[in-house]
């Protein structure tokens, strides 16, 4: 994606992003100040006023008078209207109130978290979240190309890790609709205010998902499936079931006859997308096999050819386009 482009999506999604944003931030808030308000001391008031929506109490600590007006840290809502228009909270009625330490100005008659912000947060975290993940991956995908290849040794043989998805990534994917979809169930089920221990459950459960989908991730990457494998003892190498292959291709270095980088042009919704392409040319006239490709990254594939390249002992007079150029190292200083 150009900059000019991301730019332009980022002007267009800014407000949005930055509402939800700050929509979150509320909660945090509200749920900080939840969980704090359950080491209040107490002191007994008296409700001075009782409205439709409206609930006044003073209260007196060392001799000072106080008035508070806020019957729990949520937004006040329908619900709270009900539970206090019975007797019990008539003007001159007696109410506990629960106060901060350092600030006893600041009071609530229902201390504690509530359900409606832990299931606000449950729906409306993993949005967010969603949202910045897009971002960064935008960026991501704008800036130099990751000139190292990801090899590594297991077994004898050297391994290339072909695939981009970290367990980190399938995790998130895995959280995030679980999250959205619990979160409404259980508004839709139970309502906002919900029993606290369901909201906890589906919050766990979410949170179950992303952590299961990402061992199970890191299990597939641990089998070698995405992996290209290099026996150099051997000179043979395997090919993943990639790319059309159903099943690994086992080939020997006598039967490939170069390591070539490819440009594949594709229509994709009324525009073209380049895709650069690591492929084995095979002796004998066989088809070229696919090794790996990537959309629009170009550097990336032609360091992967002339990695294999080396690794192989071929010459890198082949090459349809140069690599990238290393980074340079900063020199230490004496």
């Amino acid at each position: 994606m150009r900059l000019v482009n991301l730019g332009c999506l980022t002007l267009m999604l800014g407000p949005f992003i930055f509402g939800l944003a700050f929509f979150e931030l509320s909660l945090l808030r509200i749920f900080s100040r939840e969980l704090y308000s359950m080491t209040y001391p107490s002191v007994m008031g008296t409700v001075t006023t009782q409205g439709m929506e409206t609930l006044s109490y003073a209260y007196e600590i060392d001799g000072r008078a106080y008035q508070g007006d806020n019957y729990r840290y949520t937004v006040k809502n329908e619900s709270d209207f009900k539970a206090w228009s019975g007797p019990e909270f008539r003007a001159g009625s007696p109410v506990r109130v629960y106060y901060r330490r350092g600030a006893p100005w600041e009071s609530v008659v229902v201390p504690g978290v509530q359900g409606r912000t832990l299931l606000l947060l449950l729906g409306f975290t993993p949005v967010n979240l969603a949202i910045f993940w897009g971002l960064y991956l935008m960026l991501d995908s704008s800036r130099k190309s990751r000139l190292g290849v990801r090899a590594f040794e297991r077994n004898g043989r050297v391994h290339v890790r072909l695939s981009d998805r970290t367990p980190l990534r399938v995790g998130f994917e895995c959280s995030l609709p679980a999250a959205i979809l619990l979160a409404m169930s259980v508004g839709m089920v139970m309502g906002m205010d919900a029993p606290l221990t369901a909201i906890v459950l589906a919050g766990a459960f979410a949170v179950a998902a992303g952590v299961g989908g990402a061992m199970w991730w890191r299990s597939r990457l641990g089998t070698g499936d995405y992996d290209l494998m290099l026996d150099e003892q051997a000179r043979s190498l395997s090919l993943p079931p990639m790319h059309g292959r159903t099943q690994r291709r086992e080939l020997e270095w006598d039967a490939i006859q170069e390591v070539i980088l490819d440009k594949e042009t594709r229509s994709n919704k009324g525009g073209f997308s380049e895709y650069y392409r690591c492929m084995l040319r095979l002796r004998g006239g066989s088809r070229a096999e696919l090794v790996a490709e990537w959309k629009g990254d170009q550097d990336r594939a032609a360091n992967l050819v002339n990695w294999l390249q080396a690794r192989m002992g071929r010459d890198e007079s082949t090459l349809l386009a140069p690599p990238a150029p290393a980074p340079k190292k900063k020199k230490a200083r004496s």
